[in-house]
């Protein structure tokens, strides 16, 4: 029997106002979070400390296809509060060099 992968796929793209005044533009990945839907997940992102913990939740977990479609300064601003292991954070760090 042959078996099919699905590969993590974005519904879409959120954007949030930071406090800071700068538009952050992030996919919207279901799975990142635990819990919430698709719809749900989507709203939830319009809030600055969502988004902010919606990244550094997929730093830690996320593939580089996933993280590819995030800004890549919005990664970078949000790398050194994921605590991630050495090996990862090296390897994000060289992946999102400039």
């Amino acid at each position: 029997m042959k078996r099919t992968n699905r590969f993590v796929q974005s519904l879409g793209v959120a954007i949030c106002l930071l406090p800071s005044g700068e538009e952050i533009r992030v996919p919207i990945v279901p799975g990142i979070l635990k819990h919430p839907t698709a719809e749900a997940l989507a709203k939830m992102l319009e809030q600055p400390d969502v988004v902010r913990k919606y990244t550094i939740t997929a730093l830690q977990k996320a593939p580089w296809p996933v993280l590819r479609q995030f800004q890549r300064s919005w990664l970078r601003e949000c790398l050194p509060k994921a605590k991630l292991d050495p090996c990862r954070s090296r390897a994000l760090e060289f992946l999102l060099g400039d």
